[in-house]
């Protein structure tokens, strides 16, 4: 697990600078190793490529595992972020064809697999990763990104250097790229509470999608898609029977979690006392003799705290448990530190800083985590919700309120249950697809008063965050399959997954996800929608799956998940510093947000006409530009 970056300009004092900087600047996702490799191009001396990377090891602990690599055979190098889980599988493979090794680790084992196959090599690969390849032969850089987004890779092509690395901070480091926001990217951002994919917060700085390479040779840059959420789950399904399904799924969790448990730092698993995480432990205790270490953060609110259930699985399945107590206090007192460890700015993200600064404190390094488990398994009350909104919604068409009165509860363009009514009769949301409507944090219409006289870069505001390609191609699928693939590819992606890397590497912490697996995703998408929703249990085929073992009380119980009191904080304690920002006009020549409409939502949430997460919203995004847009700051 690292941070990478590279740069592609004239080669000079100013590139070594750069190259140095955006390294620095990812020190905290690896404190283990820094390497850097200024490389001249074989065709122009004059021009200068530059690799740097920071370490957290995790596997091969020696100086074997130091990046950036570099194959003499090929003359390749390699700057990778992540973990390879089938790596002594394709090593074998690679030994078999006359490779050898100096290390033990999954590093090399990448490098060479490139070598050997080039992009191909991908297909090959079950991991997390975002990597970079220099082919100093070719004068050929190659990213590439892993199939559901699990580490992040962003780039920045300008007029006189080309930038990439695992986080936009370490871009803006270099001073090469202008600390001005993206028009596109924050709209995305106040419509969704997280800037969806390929847009960043920063004008100029892109995401390279999950499941795709980019490929630059002499000035020209393509991408390419070699993985897709909505072509897997177009695929015909591997079966019809819930009983055969089952069984295949059991053999898919369990080589999964055994992958995700080879580690040569300690490891534990992430237990909230929910169904997934649950079902990590239950699986992990069957394929590791063991003892499995289980981490839990408790605190004393009871509407928040799980620790009844954690407890029950830890004992059920005889876990070296470790309950990790918070106060309020403590909790409170995390909150800023939180706010400057966001990449971008989130309307979430502040639960998984929480929950990795313990882990790390207690002595591990890797933690293995349920996330996916929603969105792979239908867990989301979307799956039930959205497909009642699409099957109603062309029945719609007749309900037609007086624009008076849809103007009365509009508030200031808020997104309440009403105006949500109103807009999906009125098709006015995102990508004409109903789930864009129940994930909007706030609607067009609001979105627009909050940019009130913003003028766009692009004239077409939509184009680049366009929602309805996405839709367009799930469209002819079953409605569950659809809400897979969308919840996947946009709030799991751009912010679940998103803010478990930035949160997590804060700490130099590393987080697997056994329900990622994308052999999983390949096998599960497919299948019908009445196997994953039977009625009777959440999440039948995990259930089923991890062996029948789960007490009752874990899977029927109301979701939870780890939910921090958001809103008692900001009618209390919290309320002042958060009211105090939204309130400030001092940003107003770097974020275009109307202050009286700011100002609208504040009040609408503290007369009890809106959720925190709205205010909240504001609050993040205002604390993320007065942190790394700022001059100020950035002069300090």
């Amino acid at each position: 697990m690292c941070g990478i970056f590279g740069i592609i300009g004239k080669r000079n004092s100013a590139l070594e600078s750069a190259l140095k900087s955006a390294t620095h600047a990812l020190a905290h996702r690896g404190p283990d190793d820094e390497g850097t490799q200024l490389l001249p191009l074989i065709s122009d001396a004059d021009i200068g490529v530059g690799l740097g990377s920071r370490r957290l090891a995790i596997l091969d602990l020696s100086p074997a595992g130091h990046q950036p690599l570099h194959d003499p055979g090929s003359g390749n190098w390699l700057v990778f972020n992540g973990e390879i889980y089938n790596f002594q599988e394709v090593r074998a493979q690679l030994e078999r064809l006359g490779h050898r090794f100096a290390s033990s680790g999954d590093t090399e084992v990448l490098l060479k697999a490139y070598c050997q196959w080039g992009e191909a090599c991908l297909e090959r690969l079950t991991g997390m990763f975002a990597f970079a390849v220099w082919n100093a032969r070719h004068e050929r850089l190659i990213l590439a990104r892993d199939r559901l987004g699990e580490k992040p890779l962003y780039y920045c092509s300008g007029p006189d250097s080309f930038l990439f690395g695992s986080e936009v901070r370490a871009l803006l480091a270099t001073g090469r790229v202008a600390r001005r926001l993206d028009g596109e990217g924050l709209a995305s951002y106040l419509a969704f509470g997280s800037v969806q994919e390929p847009l960043t917060i920063v004008d100029g700085i892109r995401s390279l999608p999950p499941g795709h390479t980019l490929t630059l040779e002499h000035g020209r840059c393509q991408i390419r898609k070699y993985w897709g959420l909505a072509e897997v789950a177009a695929r015909p399904p591997a079966t019809e029977l819930a009983r055969e399904a089952v069984c295949a799924i059991r053999e898919r969790l369990l080589r999964a979690v055994s992958q995700r448990l080879v580690s040569d730092v300690p490891l534990g698993v992430f237990l909230s006392g929910g169904v997934d995480s649950s079902a990590i432990v239950a699986l992990a205790r069957d394929v590791r003799e063991s003892p499995i270490d289980t981490f839990s953060v408790v605190f004393g609110d009871p509407k928040f705290c799980e620790a009844g259930y954690s407890n029950r699985v830890a004992r059920d399945f005889a876990c070296h448990h470790h309950e990790i107590n918070l106060t309020e206090t403590k909790l409170l007192e995390a909150v800023p530190d939180a706010m400057a460890s966001m990449d971008q700015p989130t309307v979430d993200g502040i639960n998984t800083y929480v929950v990795s600064q313990a882990a790390r404190r207690s002595g591990i390094t890797v933690a293995l985590s349920g996330l996916g488990g929603d969105e792979l398994f239908a867990g989301y009350s979307s799956f039930r919700t959205v497909p009642r909104m699409m099957a109603f919604q062309k029945y719609l068409g007749w309900l037609r309120l007086p624009r008076k009165e849809m103007n009365g509860f509009r508030g200031s363009g808020l997104t309440n249950r009403l105006a949500k009514i109103r807009a999906l009769v009125h098709r006015d949301y995102y990508g004409n697809q109903p789930y864009f409507l129940a994930r909007a944090l706030f609607l067009p219409e609001a979105v627009g008063d909050l940019l009130r006289g913003t003028t766009f870069r692009n004239p077409d505001r939509d184009a680049a965050w366009s929602l309805g390609e996405l839709a367009g191609r799930v469209r002819d699928l079953e409605a569950v399959k659809q809400i897979a693939v969308l919840e996947g590819a946009t709030y799991m992606a751009n912010t679940l997954l998103r803010d478990t890397d930035c949160m997590s590497m804060a700490h130099s912490l590393e987080v697997r996800t056994p329900l990622l697996d994308h052999e999983l995703w390949e096998y599960i998408l497919p299948l019908a929608g009445r196997l994953k929703l039977d009625g009777t249990r959440p999440k039948p085929l995990l259930l089923s799956a991890a062996g029948e073992t789960l007490a009752e009380e874990i899977y029927r119980r109301r979701k939870m998940g780890f939910t921090l009191p958001f809103d008692r904080w900001m009618r209390n304690g919290l309320g002042a510093r958060v009211e105090r920002e939204l309130l400030d006009p001092s940003l107003r020549e770097l974020l275009p947000l109307d202050t009286r409409r700011v100002a609208e939502v504040w009040a609408a949430y503290l007369e009890g006409r809106t959720t925190w997460s709205r205010p909240w919203a504001l609050y993040s995004l205002k604390c993320w530009v007065r942190r790394n847009v700022e001059e100020p700051f950035c002069a300090s």
